[in-house]
């Protein structure tokens, strides 16, 4: 059973350039767009290094999803209306200075219902980017939302691998915390049990 979201929401992607976003987050926002289970008011934020417009974001996003999947073929109308919720802001990750213009842009969005709207912030990047990424989000208050420091507003996402080594693992834990509520975070694995399910059947008759 779908069940369509209703609340509004911000999803600002850290390395929206990467095949990442590419190739799995972006295509499954669409398709759920698509079948029409995202809320009315929903803001997609790309974040990134390159110099890139709105409409150049939007349109290299959409070249590299039409060549990752052909069945987008076709999908135009649709895309440019999805398009229309997809925003670019350039930054680098260790540097305040984009943290600063995200915080402008994500302020226009809440002006513009008048609310303050939940953010969810992706760090779709390599490991190594994480602990900027997390140090620059607590300091200038992007953690906090829209600035009623509830930790209702906010949400982080990150990939594994969850650093390159045990220790950093743990260290970079230990900086979320900090930050976060333990109910604030997201792990995420796409290939967790993966050989289980392709072998479903495998075990099904063992």
């Amino acid at each position: 059973m779908n069940i369509r979201l209703t609340s509004p929401f911000v999803l600002t992607v850290f390395g929206a350039t990467g095949d990442l976003t590419q190739r799995k987050l972006l295509p499954s926002l669409f398709h759920l767009f698509k079948k029409d289970l995202l809320p009315e008011n929903f803001y997609i934020v790309g974040f990134s290094r390159r110099a890139y417009s709105n409409e150049e974001f939007k349109e290299f996003l959409w070249e590299g999803m039409l060549s990752n999947f052909q069945d987008f073929l076709g999908e135009e109308t649709a895309w440019k209306q999805f398009g229309e919720r997809i925003f670019y802001q350039q930054g680098e990750f260790d540097n305040e200075s984009g943290y600063r213009n995200l915080i402008d842009l994500l302020s226009k969005f809440d002006k513009e219902l008048n609310a303050c709207i939940p953010r969810y912030f992706y760090l779709a990047t390599p490991p190594q980017n994480y602990s900027s990424i997390l140090t620059y989000l607590h300091q200038t208050k992007l953690s906090e939302g829209c600035g009623q420091g509830s930790d209702k507003w906010t949400k982080v996402i990150l990939e594994k691998p969850f650093g390159r080594s045990l220790e950093e693992a743990i260290g970079l834990d230990q900086k979320l915390s900090l930050i976060f509520k333990e109910g604030q975070i997201y792990r995420m694995d796409h290939y967790l049990g993966k050989e289980t399910v392709q072998n479903m059947l495998a075990f099904r008759f063992a």
